[in-house]
């Protein structure tokens, strides 16, 4: 059952990287204030994920006649217009904190009080109307100071606090938190800090870059992030202009309806990605759900809006190829397989095969050459 999993993650990893498929994104919903209500399960994942792993499998996509659901409108010599991104100082800058950052150490500070950017490990409760309420309570919990992982007032009532002292903090529930009999409510947290750490960052020099990074100098590493920007740029550049091209395109055609086999493929593939993540922190779907306060009713109506989206995505670009008579010849197959297998970090084409399956593959090799072919006859202006 762990190997299964395994391999549906790796399936899906793949498809997300090809772009032709999307995790998980529910309609403007952010992650709620967690407020630290939520946060405080002790189980092990590693316990509960033989519990959680999705037994859920994909349906078939079925065969159906393109020509019955879209009449193709021009897709050649579309005019596109791209936002040419280029790096710079602040974009690598960035790069290197989120490294540096990366390769801190937490120290353990005393003798001052609680600042701005700390760490602090705390013992809290949550007191309604003078009555402890249920999920309100951790202890031995690390904070980031100005993380806004809590409440608003939480995390700036506690700076200025002492180790080992208990403070009072009077807040209110947002109004949409999410539970009914805390929406709103004014409520009393009692805090005691258990110890306060702080990170420190490794000095950015020609040893750190050599050990981390198997570089000579600093400047080899700036060099090798910008590049590293760059490419992820260019790809950036080339998924706007297929995605400006698509819509076009879209407008110029005639959609008249959807396969209903390929409608519950893609709600099958969402509810898949829930359950998948859902799992891999331990929860049912329900639970996770409810954690980034997304109704079941919100979260199925989007994945009938992404089915459908993908759908009118993969019936024109069927059109296309049916269009073009495009296929791939076995060479080129197996050199993309081998290529595609080298950058999903699959030890072989035959691993890459075994976990997506040949005919999948050969779909999506099909998708994105004909999406190289209409960026090629597009005419940037």
């Amino acid at each position: 059952m762990e190997e299964e999993r395994i391999n549906i993650m790796k399936k899906r990893a793949l498809l997300i990287a090809l772009g032709l498929s999307i995790a998980l994104v529910a309609g403007g919903c952010g992650k709620k204030d967690t407020e630290g209500l939520d946060n405080t399960a002790t189980e092990d994942n590693d316990s509960k994920e033989d519990n959680n792993t999705p037994d859920f499998t994909l349906p078939e996509k079925g065969e159906y006649d393109v020509s019955e659901y879209i009449k193709l409108g021009q897709y050649k010599g579309i005019e596109v217009k791209v936002e040419k991104l280029e790096v710079t100082e602040e974009d690598i800058e960035e790069a290197i904190q989120s490294d540096l950052q990366y390769f801190s150490k937490t120290e353990e500070v005393t003798g001052r009080p609680v600042e701005d950017g700390d760490i602090v490990n705390i013992d809290f409760e949550g007191f309604l109307d003078g009555e402890a309420f249920d999920g309100g309570s951790a202890t031995g919990f690390d904070l980031i100071i100005g993380s806004n992982a809590f409440i608003a007032g939480f995390e700036e009532q506690l700076i200025g606090a002492n180790i080992g002292e208990e403070v009072e903090l009077n807040l209110s529930f947002p109004e949409n938190y999410g539970k009914e009999e805390l929406n709103g409510q004014p409520v009393v947290f009692k805090v005691v800090v258990n110890s306060i750490k702080v990170n420190v960052l490794p000095e950015l020099n020609d040893d750190f870059v050599k050990e981390k990074f198997e570089l000579e100098t600093v400047e080899e590493y700036k060099e090798s992030i910008r590049e590293e920007i760059q490419a992820y740029y260019e790809e950036e550049m080339f998924a706007i202009k297929i995605n400006n091209i698509m819509n076009t395109i879209l407008d110029n055609s005639e959609i008249m309806g959807y396969p209903q086999t390929l409608i519950d493929y893609y709600i099958a593939e969402v509810n898949l990605s829930l359950e998948q993540n859902a799992s891999l922190y331990g929860m049912d779907k329900e639970t996770l759900l409810a954690a980034y306060n997304i109704t079941q009713e919100d979260f199925d109506a989007d994945a009938k809006i992404y089915a459908e989206t993908m759908a009118k995505q993969e019936i024109t670009l069927k059109a296309i190829i049916e269009s073009e008579n495009m296929d791939l010849s076995e060479e080129e197959f197996n050199e993309k397989v081998s290529q595609l297998a080298l950058e999903s970090g699959f030890s072989s084409s035959e691993e890459l095969l075994e976990v997506a399956g040949e005919e999948e593959i050969k779909e999506i090799l099909l998708y994105k050459k004909v999406m190289e072919f209409i960026a090629e006859e597009a005419i940037e202006i």
